[in-house]
């Protein structure tokens, strides 16, 4: 297995997009921690972390032009490692690997992160199985859908609308008020989400 990804965040908490990120990143280090390791620096307010990044020229330790002109909160980068000890420190700026970006960049990252992995998974595609069915069959219906709660309307709604034609089937005793249901099911008329 492959070292973590070591990702900083630098900003204050007074920033929303700091804490966004913060929250995204620290969530996914809960979920793979063999595959992500989060170090938070939190400066307090802007003076202090303006002071870190611009004035004591942290920002020009990266070698990406883009991360020399970073001036707001958060600023994300890549680490080469993440200990106990360094999460809420000053970081140190020989640690840097590569500049990431801010907000917008960190959360895309994130949706990157996420995607399923690709590999040689050899799977073969899936293919229709001859089970005799012909477009011109003596039935009155393609398909008939016992049961109309959501996943009998979803499956109905879905088989209709690719060109099937579909009988959906359902009964519900009426209430003691003598009310009827229509279709969807406890959870749209009596349940959760009622009409």
């Amino acid at each position: 297995m492959s070292n973590p990804h070591v990702l900083h965040v630098a900003g204050m908490q007074s920033c929303g997009f700091y804490k966004r990120v913060t929250s995204c990143l620290s969530s996914l280090s809960v979920l793979f921690p063999n595959r992500l390791k989060v170090v938070e620096h939190d400066f307090g307010d802007r003076t202090k972390f303006r002071e870190w990044l611009v004035d004591d020229g942290f920002r020009n330790h990266f070698s990406e032009s883009a991360g020399k002109e970073h001036s707001v909160s958060p600023i994300v980068w890549f680490g080469k490692s993440a200990t106990e000890e360094t999460n809420g420190k000053t970081p140190d700026p020989a640690d840097i690997e590569k500049y990431l970006g801010g907000h917008d960049a960190a959360l895309d990252w994130c949706r990157e992160f996420m995607q399923p992995a690709k590999g040689p998974w050899n799977r073969v595609e899936a293919t229709m199985v001859e089970d005799g069915h012909v477009a011109d069959h003596s039935y009155d219906y393609d398909l008939v859908v016992i049961g109309g709660g959501s996943g009998g309307m979803a499956a109905a709604k879905e088989a209709a609308t690719l060109g099937a034609k579909v009988a959906l089937c359902d009964f519900v005793k009426p209430s003691p008020h003598g009310t009827t249901w229509g279709l969807g099911g406890t959870c749209v008329n009596v349940g959760c989400i009622p009409k």
